[in-house]
């Protein structure tokens, strides 16, 4: 057997005895053979850095997800009718925004044309206002996931022309019938958040990923 016969020999008998298998050449053998040849002493080293980094490692942090999926599995899958009836109403909730938002558009225009208030540059910047919410409820019809993030700000709006508008009928600054055009904000938001509640899960914002703290191994 030459030395290179040797050495392949030696070399697959390590090899095998590391990953717990019969090893073809005995261990005595072995040491023997690695007492006199160098290069394969550094194979022998090298193999098992390698075997230390490969079973010894850490594995990657995963987030626990046993919860959502437990509750994915013991949820049942909607019926195509529950499906379709779903559709209709999120259709007909989408044209109560859409509407909404047309009828705070149309109320807008007497504010930006001066027809209303005695402040014209006021008027003006009212009517600029209501021509956002105008726009941002139709921009949710379009787009409903849209919908969860434009809710806050029509619903803050709304709620503060509404006390306003309470507090000016209550005082007589404003009459009742004057402060009815408000409204069409309530049924935007009030339509947003139906909208916002029946959004399916894939419409719905992507949640944010726990956080992984990274520790010593």
């Amino acid at each position: 057997m030459t030395q290179n016969d040797g050495c392949t020999a030696i070399r697959e008998a390590v090899s095998a005895e590391l990953d717990g298998e019969v090893a073809p050449v005995g261990r005595a053998e072995v040491a023997r053979h690695l007492q006199g040849c160098a290069a394969c002493e550094r194979f022998v080293d090298d193999l098992a850095a390698l075997a230390r980094r490969t079973r010894v490692g850490a594995a990657d942090r995963v987030p626990d997800l046993t919860a959502s999926i437990m509750a994915q599995v013991a949820t049942p899958p909607p019926s195509p009718s529950s499906s379709v009836r779903s559709a209709r109403r999120r259709r007909d909730v989408r044209a109560l925004v859409a509407l909404a938002g047309v009828a705070q558009l149309i109320l807008a225009l007497p504010m930006l044309l001066g027809l209303l208030g005695p402040d014209l540059h006021l008027g003006r910047d009212l009517g600029a206002a209501q021509v956002a919410i105008g726009v941002g409820l139709v921009f949710a019809a379009v787009q409903p996931r849209r919908s969860v993030g434009l809710l806050p700000v029509v619903a803050v709006v709304a709620a503060a022309s509404v006390v306003a508008a309470t507090i000016d009928v209550a005082t007589g600054a404003a009459s009742l019938a004057a402060e009815l055009t408000h409204l069409a904000e309530l049924v935007g938001v009030a339509a947003l958040w139906a909208l916002s509640r029946q959004l399916p899960p894939e419409m719905r914002p992507v949640e944010s990923r726990p956080r992984l703290r990274v520790g010593a191994v």
